[in-house]
Parts: C-alpha cells; structure tokens; sequence
C-alpha cells in the first residue's frame, strides 16, 4: 500500500471510531454516569474498612472503561473492512 492510501485508510479508522465514541448508545452513558456517581458517593464516605469496597468499585469502572472502548474501536473498524470489501468489488 503506498503512503498516500495509507494515510487515507489510517484518517477513515480514527474518523470511523471518533464517530462511535461521539455517538455512544443511552444505555452505554447510562451505565457509565450510574457507575461514576456511585464510586462518587462511596468515596465520600470511605472509611479504612470500606478500602476494599471501593477498590472493587474502581475495578468495575476499568472494566466498564475497557468494554466501551473495545466496543467503539470494533465498530469503527468494522465500517472500515465494509468500507475497503465495497471498494474492492467495484470494476
């Protein structure tokens, strides 16, 4: 692949997966503003004894975290492979 369509193909992903992460699902926002509020609440509150409560919080949001990015990044990369198979099937 020559440098100019490498360029090309690179720009389409990072717009493709900058779309799906501009545009998430309500239930996505909803689940990670929940999350945010409630580690919020309990850190207010945190005693020594709680540490461990919390710990598995933060945990939870990292993968919460992970999961939305994975999801992101697979749809931007999927509309970039129908992109590239459309283009190739034409004369």
């Amino acid at each position: 692949m020559d440098e100019n369509m490498k360029k090309l193909t690179d720009e389409f992903i990072t717009q493709r997966v900058s779309y799906h992460g501009k545009n998430e699902t309500e239930a996505a926002n909803s689940a990670f503003m929940e999350l945010r509020t409630q580690a919020e609440r309990l850190k207010e509150m945190l005693t020594k004894e709680q540490q461990r409560v919390f710990n598995h919080c933060e945990n939870a949001y990292r993968v919460a975290d992970g999961e939305n990015s994975r999801f992101y990044y697979t749809a931007g990369f999927s509309d970039a492979i129908r992109f590239f198979a459309d283009w190739m099937e034409r004369p």
